[in-house]
């Protein structure tokens, strides 16, 4: 179990770290810039939101799910909303992390939270622009924390999500990345199972979200969901469907783009801890996003063991960050929960 919350942590790090290095740039102008496919830590160009970061750097990602995490762990695995609120306000002092990367969604919420007075805006109010993947991208802790409760999972996924998103698309989203990584991080997870629980997931997550949070435009995250599956289950070589996940899906901010387009990457690698997320660091765009979805995932699947072995070492020191303790710290909890595979529920 700690091996696979340890996975689970460094692919989502690892996939941030890298896809800084590639975002918003196209698969050929990434292969253009660097003379290769993206496979490491690499410096970020100086044309890219991730300039000035030195290799293994993080960006909004990882980061944000680490202190998350963090604060969450520190109260003993209890989910409130006043514990997220608090460790993003805790994340957004950490200039590094927070000044260059942060989200306008995500930016307006800690500013409330902070006490600053904000003004209603005038004219069109509709929030289209909020169902984003920013709070997915912090999500996977929590589907950690609930190993093997999947239900569980979505249910604290909610509450972690409506502090900055709260849309029904965008709580979708961030269900089906919790619920994945749940399943995955079980002894007997496959492929199968873990998209399953995505699937699951992101429809829970829509049901709910329709009851309690806001309504927005937007394509349906499970149904672009099913569509990237079938593209990472089908035929072809992984470099072929990340070409085709990244025409026929996108591989953008928004959540019914970056999160089917991480399950399919995941789908596409046969969960291959690494696979996942070089198909993600080297599909362009929203790289460092996708990747650090598609590494969580894949990770906790498949363990700590399965990365190159500089991989962590590098993460820590470069950020600052205790990620072998948060790790601990997770298993811990997880240990005494007593980790077990969640009741599922069908609407």
């Amino acid at each position: 179990m700690y091996n696979r919350i340890l996975g689970g942590l460094i692919g989502a790090g690892a996939g941030d770290a890298m896809g800084a290095a590639t975002e918003a740039r196209t698969t050929e102008q990434i292969l253009e810039y660097f003379g290769h496919e993206v496979t490491d830590f690499e410096t970020p160009p100086m044309d890219t939101f991730g300039a000035g970061n030195v290799p293994g750097q993080l960006t909004d990602d990882f980061s944000s799910a680490y202190f998350v995490a963090r604060h969450i762990t520190d109260h003993d695995g209890i989910v409130t909303e006043k514990i997220v609120q608090e460790a993003m306000i805790e994340w957004s002092e950490h200039k590094e992390f927070f000044d260059r990367f942060a989200g306008p969604t995500t930016r307006l919420a800690i500013r409330k939270y902070k006490g600053e007075k904000i003004e209603k805006p005038k004219g069109v109010q509709l929030v289209t622009r909020q169902a984003t993947n920013g709070a997915a991208m912090k999500i996977s802790p929590i589907g950690l924390l609930n190993a093997g409760n999947v239900d569980g999972a979505i249910r604290d996924a909610v509450t972690v999500t409506m502090v900055t998103h709260d849309n029904y698309l965008a709580i979708s989203g961030g269900c089906a990345v919790a619920a994945a990584v749940s399943r995955a991080v079980m002894p007997d997870a496959d492929v199968y199972n873990i998209l399953q629980a995505g699937l699951y997931g992101a429809k829970e997550g829509e049901y709910i979200g329709r009851e309690i949070a806001r309504d927005v435009a937007g394509p349906s995250v499970v149904k672009r969901m099913e569509m990237a599956i079938d593209i990472g289950l089908g035929r072809g070589t992984p470099e072929e469907k990340m070409i085709e996940l990244g025409h026929r899906i996108g591989a953008g901010l928004h959540v019914a783009e970056a999160i089917p387009c991480a399950f399919g990457f995941f789908a596409a690698n046969r969960g291959d801890a690494l696979g996942s997320i070089i198909g993600a660091v080297n599909v362009g765009y929203d790289t460092d996003t996708i990747a650090t979805m598609a590494g969580a995932m894949a990770g906790a699947f498949q363990g700590a063991d399965k990365y190159p072995k500089h991989f962590l070492p590098v993460l820590e020191e470069v950020n600052h960050l205790e990620i072998t303790k948060l790790a601990e710290d997770i298993t811990r909890i997880v240990d005494k929960k007593g980790y077990r595979l969640g009741r599922r529920r069908t609407r």
